[in-house]
């Protein structure tokens, strides 16, 4: 029995863009799938849009409510065995459904799967095709590096272990949500270029560094040390990874050094140094090229 596939895209005056991406998700080369377009309360021409596609596509146009929550009625609607939620502006390769369900049925450990991913420009010109890591909670949650990205697959299951998006995140509620789903299984990587990710001036991601950004990243990792079931081995990361979450808060503040001092002060003071180096390829983030300059960098913090 071929497992079914959901698709979600939620979506807000994003008519530029959604045409392109409903019609990659039409064209995937998997037998089964069922597509939920959600429309946020837009006031362009999503509607006429969604209207256009009869009854290939399953949508609902709601009030204004936010895409965190908008993913979550996704999430309460989804009748698929998998889950893939993808933003109106990153249309998606033709077979990212088909090897992903390949990966996630020869892994069912695997509570989430995580393709390569190219970067586009605003005419969907490719800037750069990123080759993942294979998975490592460790650097998911010391590194704060959000591995999944685009394309990612989840199981069903990983709903019923967790809550989806937090809504009380707006800017990491992905981080977020893997960091919690992290706990309970492994993620795996599935080494083929399978989705974009659309750079452009109206994306969230690029237009939005600012201090409510730089809050939550701190915030979404003291909540994960609210919980009373962690391992040993997350609790000893504790320190690194609030140092982290504030190093990363500091950046998104610059160049703004005034603003960004007092999370890079914190975030010295949670862990000076970071006297491991990870087997995987992955080259230092510049966390550590902060640590290996904090003799210098103590008197201007300090």
């Amino acid at each position: 029995m071929t497992p079914l596939v959901t698709f979600i895209t939620p979506t807000y005056n994003g008519a530029n863009f959604l045409r392109e991406t409903i019609d990659s998700i039409l064209a995937q080369t998997y037998p089964n799938i069922e597509y939920i377009v959600l429309d946020d309360g837009s006031t362009d021409n999503t509607v006429e849009i969604l209207k256009s596609y009869g009854d290939r596509i399953q949508w609902e146009s709601h009030p204004n409510m936010g895409e965190t929550r908008t993913i979550n009625k996704g999430y309460s609607m989804a009748k698929g065995d998998y889950i893939i939620a993808v933003s109106a502006d990153d249309p998606m390769k033709p077979n990212l459904a088909e090897i992903s369900v390949q990966y996630m049925e020869t892994h069912p450990e695997a509570l989430v799967g995580y393709p390569d991913w190219d970067n586009t420009d605003f005419e969907g010109n490719i800037i750069k095709s990123y080759k993942l890591l294979d998975y490592d909670y460790d650097i998911l949650l010391r590194m704060h590096f959000n591995i999944p990205n685009a394309g990612t697959i989840i199981r069903r299951r990983a709903l019923e272990l967790e809550t989806g998006r937090d809504p009380q995140y707006r800017y990491v509620h992905d981080y977020e949500f893997y960091l919690r789903v992290g706990l309970h299984a492994p993620f795996i990587h599935i080494p083929y270029t399978l989705a974009t990710w659309r750079s452009h001036p109206g994306s969230t991601s690029v237009n939005s560094r600012n201090e409510k950004m730089a809050a939550e990243d701190i915030r979404c990792v003291e909540e994960l040390y609210k919980r009373s079931d962690l391992s040993p081995e997350v609790l000893r990361a504790k320190p690194e990874a609030l140092s982290t979450a504030y190093y990363i808060a500091g950046l998104i503040l610059m160049p703004d050094f005034a603003l960004a001092r007092p999370y890079f002060l914190k975030s010295i003071r949670y862990y000076p140094f970071a006297p491991h180096a990870y087997p995987t390829g992955l080259m230092r983030s510049r966390k550590y090229l902060l640590c290996a300059i904090f003799p210098f960098l103590r008197r201007f913090l300090l």
